[in-house]
């Protein structure tokens, strides 16, 4: 499984790992998205575009998060699915630009899951291993 959860007093962890670093921040992302709402109770209808910025690969991973939390409160839609479309190292700090796509929130229809407020530096990691990369940071619940 590309992404985990794991247990914190009283927030959550989320480890995504990969083979490369896009491959993690991607399932990272998707990680996510499943813990805000069931992926299957969400259409793909809307592409939104969203990029994030950081002095490293752990803090690209929380901003990256954080990106992905704004574009569900600012557009007022639940995401099934994330495309990373770019991940530069430009001078000294590293930048990720992806895509959203979902749909207006619809309680009726979307299986709401937990509300996740940000993504923070608690327990962070981004360590490439033998076998690829491993992000991790804690959910603030």
């Amino acid at each position: 499984m590309p992404y985990v959860y794991l247990d914190h007093e009283a927030d959550i962890g989320l480890e995504a790992t990969g083979e490369r670093l896009e491959e993690a921040l991607r399932d990272g992302v998707q990680g996510l998205l499943a813990l805000l709402v069931d992926p299957e109770t969400v259409e793909p209808r809307e592409a939104v575009p969203v990029q994030a910025s950081g002095d490293d690969p752990g803090a690209l991973y929380v901003a990256l998060l954080n990106a992905v939390l704004a574009a569900v409160d600012l557009h007022g839609m639940f995401f099934r699915d994330f495309e990373l479309t770019r991940l530069d190292r430009v001078d000294d700090h590293w930048v990720a630009e992806g895509t959203l796509y979902g749909e207006p929130i619809d309680l009726e229809r979307h299986a709401v899951e937990i509300e996740v407020k940000a993504a923070t530096y608690g327990g962070l990691l981004a360590e490439q291993t033998d076998t690829g990369w491993r992000l991790r940071c804690v959910l603030d619940l």
